[in-house]
């Protein structure tokens, strides 16, 4: 069972055996650091400052050890997407990654601009599941499917495996060509494939004098398909020692899972944006441990530096100039009075549309909570629209049918009321209330609603037949035509909205998915703007009416 603990003692442990080591070293054991899931957070929880002083003061004590990676590094945050990636190469570069594997985020940019980025990374990069049918440039030609390190004179082999849902969970056409998809990374036979792959690679790495094979899987203890795990990876092949698991975010210190021939397989995962950093310790018997550490006092000055350096380049492309208005897009109203979680406004029309674009669907939903600041009429930077969506929530799309869009609407439109402000205050809030693309709709605020919520807030259902939203009309073309309830539509939104019950919200949840994780919001909402302007938006598009 995994088990999802931070344990204070670890560091304690931690702490006690570098205390130790300075009266007695024990340069003979094999460190083996790693992260997972890092997307930008180098400044979070941990940081990596504070990351690169741990891996230092390791080196200092012991002759073998590595910092290795996960996947997942590229996109997540800021440093990522306002240089598709470029400063997360050159701060990797800087901490001294010595292998890493390939995670489905890495794609985000597409596939050219991973190309550019794996080219300039100091460290090895390993993937051994990834099949090219096309007829342009496999970016991973080159690209071991292994590595073998000799570590106090013992080779350790390391395994790089990516997620076969990588595809659906970034975005699809970006491993296609000319509208087939031409990167494959061993999704066929239920997981089969998969293994057989995996076993065919463990095989050639014991062959090649390996005593110790570590897994770097970008799988997750969890997934859609529960063939595409981690465990299911382990209890289907031999020959693997250890799994440093990233993709799920989970939380694991040391759980063990037999293999085919019932033997253990330890697997540890470090959470995301550096809630932890794992550690494989091998000693001279061969034993192995792995332990997680959430804490780490001291700082490298020269990782600090760097990371100001590159602040420092950020802040000037912050300020560049998106796009210019003459107008405010605004989440209030003349007084400053909040009308984005109860009203329609023109910043909310603007994401919608911008979702709805980025992930080629029918109908845009942004929730009037994440539509955070106005963007003041004059010079629009990439800043002024960072600060109004701050969250670099992920898009995706998912069919849903007309009655569940107007299930997913009634819920939003629960505590509207006819009026939005009183006594200098808002009223009738919620932040999960629909700005919408692609769609119209009315709110009879008279009717009361008939949302049934459980005891965690969350949606249970509706306790009559009584609705408050009303008239709801889906674009066609260029004209609005009634939504058909029986009839399945393509839903663009956040992954907040679409798979997370996202202010208990869960209508959509289980919707099919079409793209899991695309682009970051940010990203969608700047290229956006870039390409269309805001003229559009001067006045709302009377898409929400309130009654």
């Amino acid at each position: 069972m995994k088990r999802i603990i931070k344990l204070c003692i670890v560091l304690f442990i931690v702490l006690t055996m570098f205390g130790c080591q300075k009266q007695q070293k024990q340069t003979e054991d094999i460190y083996i650091v790693f992260t997972s899931d890092v997307h930008c957070g180098f400044e979070d929880n941990l940081t990596w400052p504070s990351l690169k002083a741990y891996v230092n003061s390791l080196k200092k004590e012991h002759n073998d050890v590595l910092l290795v990676d996960c996947g997942d590094y590229l996109q997540g945050g800021t440093y990522g997407t306002l240089s598709k990636g470029q400063y997360v190469v050159d701060l990797m570069n800087q901490m001294g990654y010595d292998i890493i594997t390939i995670g489905n985020h890495e794609f985000d940019y597409g596939v050219d601009r991973l190309a550019e980025m794996m080219k300039q990374l100091d460290a090895e990069i390993i993937l051994s599941n990834v099949k090219y049918s096309g007829n342009r440039e496999n970016i991973f030609k080159d690209t071991p499917e292994y590595a073998i390190r000799e570590l106090n004179g013992v080779k350790v082999g390391f395994v790089g495996i990516l997620t076969p849902l990588t595809p659906t969970s970034s975005t699809p056409s970006y491993f296609e060509e000319d509208g087939k998809l031409v990167y494959d990374f061993y999704s066929g036979d239920n997981g089969q494939e998969l293994y057989n792959k995996v076993q065919e690679v463990v095989d050639e790495v014991r062959k090649q004098g390996a005593k110790y094979v570590v897994a770097l899987s970008h799988m997750g203890s969890s997934a859609k398909v529960d063939a595409f795990t981690s465990i299911a990876m382990i209890a289907n092949t031999e020959g693997i020692d250890v799994v440093f698991d990233g993709h799920s975010h989970s939380i694991i210190v040391e759980d063990k899972y037999p293999n085919k021939n019932g033997e253990d397989v330890i697997m540890c995962s470090a959470g995301t944006k550096l809630e932890d950093v794992g550690t494989l310790v091998i000693d001279t018997d061969g034993n192995m441990t792995t332990m997680l550490m959430s804490e780490y006092a001291e700082k490298d000055q020269d990782t600090i530096s760097k990371l100001q350096e590159i602040n420092d380049k950020m802040n000037v492309l912050l300020s560049e100039k998106v796009a210019e208005s003459d107008f405010d897009l605004a989440i209030a109203d003349e007084e400053g009075i909040r009308m984005a979680r109860t009203r329609e406004v023109n910043l909310g029309d603007l994401f919608a549309d911008a979702f709805r674009y980025a992930t080629n669907a029918q109908i845009g939903f942004v929730n009037g909570g994440g539509v955070r600041a106005t963007v003041k009429a004059g010079e629009i930077t990439y800043g002024d629209l960072l600060e109004a969506s701050p969250f670099q929530n992920t898009l995706g799309s998912a069919y849903a049918t007309g009655q569940q869009i107007l299930d997913f609407l009634e819920y939003n439109s629960m505590v509207v009321e006819k009026i939005y402000k009183l006594d200098g205050k808002a009223v009738g809030e919620k932040g999960s209330f629909s700005q919408v693309s692609g769609l119209k709709y009315t709110i009879d605020t008279s009717v009361q609603s008939a949302v049934v919520l459980d005891e965690n807030n969350m949606f249970k259902g509706f306790s009559s037949d009584d609705r408050r939203v009303k008239d709801v009309y889906v674009l066609k073309g260029d004209e609005y035509v009634p939504i058909d309830k029986d009839k399945t539509y393509v839903v663009g939104s956040s992954s907040y909205i679409l798979f997370e019950p996202g202010d208990g919200n869960n209508i959509l949840n289980d919707c099919e998915t079409i793209i899991r994780e695309g682009m970051i919001d940010i990203e969608a909402i700047v290229d956006y703007v870039k390409q269309f302007g805001v003229e559009q938006y001067r006045t709302t598009g009377d898409r929400i009416t309130i009654e």
